[in-house]
């Protein structure tokens, strides 16, 4: 798909998700009021946290502070860009309703995927976005254009390595009717993930949360490079997990629609 065309298709993706949006103005804003309350309450359960210790394993509060801004922010970004079209994508399967994705002149999984865009979700980025601001500052760090950058491009692998596992996750329904236990499990996986950062894993948990599960590198990576405290050792072993696990998802994906029987067979 040529670059122009994926973006006039992104643009036309936003427009109706806002034209139906409008139409039910509470749907639009209660996502963010449920997501924003359930990171305050992790934000006030780490100060309770640190009124009794200085550190947890080595980072401070502002450190933990950051990190759950971080997760916040990928958190909103996942849920405005992919999250809502993944997640209908073992119906569409179950359903037969994939072959209406099939036999249109788009990548399947770039319309699956994008088509349920949501726009709306960005806002939950914005408390994460003032989150980090205060804990730059309380910090003291300096960020110029390296740091920023490496920041940014961070984020966007930890935004596709959080895409690759929704889809290796959703693609079991290729194979299996029901795959709600996977989905409840993931729910888990994320849910640990962000109340306990990656540094406090160590020998096979760190194995089991780094390279197996890798949640725990989703906020503890970017955390850790902008507080000059990750090392070139973390940096190739993030950037091959998240080309191992695209390599696998992308395989897995396109051996389920070879395995794939439409409605109409």
């Amino acid at each position: 798909m040529k670059i122009k065309r994926i973006f006039k298709l992104l643009l036309l993706f936003i427009k109706f998700k806002f034209v139906r949006d409008m139409m039910y103005r509470l749907n639009f804003w209660l996502p963010f009021f449920i997501d924003v309350s359930v990171f305050v309450i992790q934000l006030s359960v780490f100060n309770v946290i640190f009124l009794q210790v200085d550190d947890i394993n080595g980072w401070n509060r502002y450190q933990m502070m950051f990190f759950v801004g971080t997760f916040m922010l990928i958190d909103g970004l996942f849920m405005t860009l992919y999250f809502f079209g993944i997640i209908e994508i073992p119906y569409k399967i179950r359903t037969g309703n994939l072959d209406l994705y099939l036999v249109k002149p788009v990548n399947p999984l770039f319309r699956l995927v994008f088509e349920k865009i949501n726009p709306g979700s960005f806002f939950i980025s914005i408390p994460g976005i003032i989150m980090l601001s205060y804990a730059v500052s309380n910090l003291e760090i300096s960020p110029g254009f390296f740091k920023i950058a490496g920041f940014i491009l961070l984020m966007s692998m930890m935004l596709l390595l959080m895409f690759d596992l929704m889809l290796l996750i959703r693609s079991a329904a290729f194979w299996f009717v029901k795959i709600d236990a996977l989905q409840d499990f993931e729910n888990e996986l994320i849910s640990f993930s962000f109340r306990i950062p990656g540094i406090v894993f160590s020998g096979i948990w760190k194995i089991v949360f780094y390279l197996i599960v890798p949640y725990g590198l989703i906020a503890t990576i970017p955390t850790k490079f902008f507080t000059d405290i990750l090392s070139g050792k973390e940096l190739i072993m993030t950037i091959s997990v998240c080309i191992v696990f695209t390599f696998i998802t992308l395989s897995v994906w396109k051996l389920g629609l070879k395995r794939y029987s439409s409605a109409s067979s």
